[in-house]
């Protein structure tokens, strides 16, 4: 009883992982993104996906660049990983035809996870793309989309608020 109570006190925050996170967390064990895929497995963020994303999870893992550091097997495992802890949504609303959005981000494959990070209501969008995606976001890590509004933040920021948000809980 006393462990359920535990388990519910811990943040559950709503989260997309960029696949820049995950290959940082794959390729070194020593990391905050390799602390946010601990903290995925262990069921303390859940993860949104799209078809979209997993396919270039996938991509990405068996990519060259990838696999310098990692062997297929051990790329692939963590692909796994994120097939297996993440929770698939499909898109209802979707900003890849948005002229806006394609002149603020610059890359239409970040879009994606955009789409994802809205139609899922996630709190976070957790990335280390400062030519794209970490430029959106305003003073205060914050990025508007339509009526939603989420953090934009690198995995070193959200461990912190991690944390911090369940240091706040426990008091």
């Amino acid at each position: 009883m006393e462990r359920n109570r535990e388990k519910t006190q811990k943040a559950r925050f709503r989260v997309v992982v960029d696949t820049s996170v995950l290959i940082a967390g794959a390729i070194s064990t020593k990391g905050y993104a390799f602390d946010l895929l601990k903290l995925l497995v262990k069921g303390n963020v859940v993860n949104y996906a799209s078809s979209r994303t997993l396919h270039e999870y996938k991509a990405k893992m068996q990519s060259k660049k990838v696999l310098k550091h990692l062997s297929m097997d051990e790329a692939m495992k963590y692909f796994e990983i994120m097939l297996t802890f993440s929770k698939r949504i499909s898109i209802k609303k979707s900003f890849q035809k948005n002229k806006h959005i394609k002149e603020l981000v610059k890359d239409e494959k970040d879009i994606p996870f955009l789409d994802v990070a809205y139609n899922a209501k996630a709190e976070f969008l957790i990335t280390y793309d400062r030519r794209h995606l970490l430029k959106i976001r305003d003073k205060t890590r914050r990025f508007k989309l339509n009526s939603r509004e989420f953090y934009i933040l690198t995995s070193k920021e959200f461990i912190k608020e991690f944390y911090e948000s369940n240091k706040k809980k426990k008091r």
